[in-house]
């Protein structure tokens, strides 16, 4: 897309967002919309398999930049009065993956939703391991405080909702339940080789997300947990959130950016008392930043978004507080392996070392609370690709927790290159060596069928 172009959309963002010419009440069906075709996303696999090729970093920073630029584009509709951003229209899991069982969620149309598509639960990746050793994982859902959601671009959901016909097998197999994928890895003849053995790939234009939130109360402030990397952790190997040493004082009647505690408003007894609440909440961190509630992507819960919130490992909740959008992971099948990228809550300056990714190089026009969130990317298992170094990305609030091996290590491909069902697909032991895709029989059996590198696929909800 070209700068102007870039430009133009952003202006169209922070106008959409800010909520001018929106509706004050909510509509009657939330309608998915794709990333504006201005974007350029799903037309450049040549490109960016070039910029793989000879390690154009720059270049694909700025492609991931792009992509959430274009996520956060406004959507042109409204829920409660608030305008959304495209990917707030996008169907969940429960949508995407509805049956006649669950198609409530859906209008009568079966393709829009009644509301946007919010179904906090516990983040799947902490059952793998466990699925893995057959034993629970300790700590792995008390660590990380944080819940999560699937959303799905709309020609990814339609994929997901059509029954395939896969090459070389007779009929068409549902991969939305449980039962459909089950049948699919049970049809293939024995002849067929470990390596052919997935169900289709996505379309180029598809798109998965994994939203990650917090809960800010409606009244007071919060201390929220800042990323400042694993050495300003209380716990270097799995720092997660409850392990950070520095909070944010996060005010919903504040206004302004974000600013040390020694420049705020706040007295030493407002501080004092914060750092009292961080301690009952089991956090580690003490208060050095204060900041208004703008400087994070946020909407008010219902009282059933709150209760799903709370029953699904999160922090207390109640109707009126604010879900806040503390990271996303997000991948997109512009290349035959995806394109990843992990984006962070990270206002005011930038992790130290810049650890695992940065907002330096965020482009100026990408608007608030947008350019509060630092990105890293993983587009191939090592940089440069076929070297022996490890591409590294992960997702702060999620790759931390004991319940994922190696998850500070960790890089999108390898991890994702390994969802499917049956025996053998599961979590990498380490990452410290590329994984040979797809055909190490330590992962990919002749018991099992890949998912295209779809963790959600492999894990329906039917």
């Amino acid at each position: 897309m070209t700068s102007r172009a870039f430009a133009m959309a952003q202006t169209m963002a922070v106008a959409g967002l800010m909520g001018v010419g929106a509706a004050s009440t909510a509509q009657a069906q939330i309608a998915p919309v794709d990333i504006p075709a201005s974007y350029g996303i799903g037309t450049q696999a040549t490109t960016i398999q070039g910029w793989v090729a000879n390690n154009q970093q720059d270049q694909i920073r700025a492609h991931g930049w792009t992509i959430w630029s274009g996520l956060n584009a406004p959507s042109g509709q409204t829920y409660n009065g608030a305008a959304l951003p495209v990917w707030e229209t996008w169907l969940g899991t429960e949508e995407a993956f509805a049956t006649t069982s669950n198609a409530s969620v859906l209008n009568a149309d079966k393709k829009t939703a009644k509301a946007p598509a919010r179904h906090f639960v516990k983040p799947h990746q902490f059952g793998h391991l466990a699925a893995l050793t057959g034993k629970a994982v300790k700590n792995a859902a008390a660590d990380t405080q944080v819940v999560s959601f699937n959303k799905f671009s709309p020609s990814a959901a339609s994929f997901i909702a059509a029954p395939q016909t896969i090459a070389g097998l007779s009929g068409t197999y549902s991969i939305n339940t449980t039962a459909g994928l089950t049948a699919l890895n049970g049809a293939w003849p024995s002849s067929v080789p470990t390596t052919n053995r997935s169900i289709n790939d996505f379309p180029v234009d598809a798109a998965e997300l994994k939203p990650v939130f917090g809960v800010v109360a409606q009244k007071g402030m919060t201390p929220m947990p800042l990323w400042q990397g694993p050495k300003q952790a209380t716990n270097a190997t799995n720092p997660t959130p409850d392990t950070w040493k520095t909070c944010v004082a996060v005010d919903p009647a504040g206004s302004g950016g974000i600013v040390p505690v020694a420049q705020s408003k706040l007295t030493s007894a407002q501080v004092t008392a914060l750092n009292a609440q961080a301690k009952q909440a089991g956090l580690a961190c003490t208060i050095g930043y204060y900041a208004p509630l703008t400087v994070l992507y946020n909407f008010q819960m219902s009282a059933g978004e709150a209760a799903a919130m709370q029953a699904a490992q999160g922090p207390k909740a109640s109707a009126g507080d604010f879900a806040v959008l503390l990271a996303m992971h997000v991948n997109t099948k512009e290349i035959p392996f995806w394109t990843w990228q992990t984006f962070y809550w990270q206002p005011g300056p930038d992790t130290p070392n810049k650890f695992p990714g940065s907002k330096a190089d965020a482009p100026s026009s990408l608007p608030a609370p947008f350019n509060n969130y630092a990105m890293c990317t993983s587009y191939s298992q090592t940089v440069p690709v076929n070297s022996s170094t490890m591409a590294l990305c992960f997702n702060p609030y999620l790759e931390t927790s004991s319940g994922i091996p190696a998850g500070i290590t960790s890089n999108c491909v390898s991890c994702h290159a390994l969802a499917g069902v049956g025996t053998g697909p599961t979590y990498p032991a380490n990452y410290k060596a590329p994984i040979n895709l797809f055909a190490n029989k330590s992962y990919f059996t002749n018991a099992s069928t890949r998912t295209d590198f779809s963790w959600a696929v492999a894990s329906p909800p039917n």
